[in-house]
């Protein structure tokens, strides 16, 4: 290689390290300083600290509904999980997570342990009915979670008790006021006024 190749070389080796760099991390003379909410799981000491620090962003607890959560490495294609017969929420925490994802994360699974023990099939119509899609489809059966009406109604869960920019669900568009959407006992177990 001739020595202008090799300038021209380091040259495009530079840019692109710099943009890399800008890419990842933004202009750091530009941008503000992250609220605790948006700065990443790395920052934080371990996965149980980045949930501790996640559970302060949702208003909604696992504990009165006979659930406990524990945090895992975050696993691909899955941002957390629900378990009946142990009555425990996973939630797999990956690197780069913010606070406030991890909280919506939690307050979605949460929203299905509220299902699991307080909602009947009736509860479940009525929702269906106040979503606007009342013949659509309760449990997965193989579909996707969020194009369901439990994925629908964690999702909804979510936006009231862990309010953020995320709204997963396929079902019905997201809400304006999702609290008003769910039963009274979500709210008053949860404390949260519509």
């Amino acid at each position: 290689m001739n020595r202008a190749a090799l300038v021209i070389s380091l040259a495009a080796l530079g840019v692109g390290l710099v943009l890399a760099l800008t890419l990842a991390t933004g202009s750091p003379s530009r941008r503000p300083a992250a609220t605790t909410a948006q700065r990443p799981v790395t920052a934080l000491r371990s996965l149980s600290a980045a949930g501790r620090e996640a559970l302060t962003f949702v208003s909604a607890r696992a504990a009165p509904l006979g659930y406990r959560i524990r945090f895992a490495q975050g696993r691909t294609g899955v941002r957390a999980g629900t378990d009946r017969d142990t009555r425990t929420i996973t939630v797999f925490v990956r690197p780069n997570d913010l606070p406030s994802l991890v909280a919506h994360d939690i307050a979605h699974e949460i929203g299905h342990a509220f299902d699991d023990r307080r909602m009947s099939a009736a509860s479940r119509r009525a929702y269906l009915r106040a979503r606007g899609v009342a013949g659509a489809t309760w449990w997965p059966g193989g579909r996707s979670d969020y194009a369901v009406g439990a994925g629908d109604f964690a999702e909804v869960f979510a936006l009231c008790h862990a309010p953020n920019a995320v709204f997963r669900s396929t079902l019905a568009p997201r809400p304006d006021n999702p609290c008003a959407l769910l039963p009274a006992a979500a709210l008053r177990q949860m404390r949260v006024k519509r």
